[in-house]
């Protein structure tokens, strides 16, 4: 049985990915998709420049604040533009190449979690809106690539965010504030699970709930945020049994 009120219920919940329900090895994966995809702009710009403006673009998003009118997508697009002088047509053109020809080479980065995969499953068939609440920072055919290496089924999300259809990123207040707004749900019956004391624990400042997955814990530098739920992935699972019956 829940603990929590009715009023305080969890009606909605955001997983993160990376780390929360998949292993990732980012620190390979980033530079490996960063160099594969600096190829198809060498007659632009050297591949050591892109590699390094475009990691120095992805962080703009995550530590400057999204002014909610442009999408994180069109950002970037923007800054390659001022920065590199490659149009959008070129970056779009590139990014498909990229998907064609070396987007399965990242693939032995990711890991499925055998019990995360169960408890998406569990929390699905308990007919909760589930969110993939992965940074925004990655094309959406990013985020379904990993989601099916991870062997999850993209069926059991209501909703996935990307680049393309996200205005903010973690830990901004606005990236969680939209999501709850597309799920038509008070932040306060929203519950926020990831492994990131800094990204993912930020959605308390909405009043959404938190749960802490610790087996692959990141801690960055950043404001502390308050957390009453925190485990591994089979603590998660038995607090999700017993909020959600699932």
């Amino acid at each position: 049985m829940s603990n929590l009120r009715p009023e305080n219920r969890i009606k909605a919940v955001l997983f993160d990915l990376d780390g929360t329900l998949l292993r990732a090895q980012m620190r390979e994966f980033i530079p490996r998709y960063l160099r594969a995809l600096s190829a198809y702009c060498t007659d632009i710009v050297a591949p050591e420049k892109f590699e390094k403006t475009l990691l120095e673009i992805i962080r703009d998003l995550i530590h400057t604040e999204g002014d909610g009118l442009r999408t994180n997508e069109e950002r970037v697009y923007s800054k390659m533009q001022r920065d590199l002088a490659i149009p959008e047509s070129r970056m779009r053109e590139s990014l498909a190449l990229f998907e064609q020809n070396d987007l399965n080479g990242l693939q032995h980065f990711i890991h499925p979690i055998p019990l995360a995969k169960q408890i998406v499953r569990n929390c699905h068939e308990a007919g909760v809106p589930l969110v993939l609440a992965t940074n925004p920072v990655f094309p959406m055919f990013m985020i379904r690539a990993r989601v099916q290496w991870a062997e999850l089924e993209e069926d059991s999300f209501a909703f996935m965010t990307s680049y393309e259809n996200s205005y903010y990123c973690k830990p901004q207040s606005g990236y969680f504030e939209g999501i709850a707004a597309q799920l038509n749900v008070a932040p306060e019956n929203c519950l926020m699970v990831g492994n990131d004391i800094n990204h993912d624990l930020a959605a308390v400042a909405t009043g959404m709930k938190t749960y802490l997955v610790d087996t692959w814990l990141i801690d960055r530098d950043g404001p502390e945020w308050p957390c009453a739920n925190r485990g591994d992935h089979s603590s998660l699972q038995k607090f999700l049994r017993a909020e959600l019956n699932c």
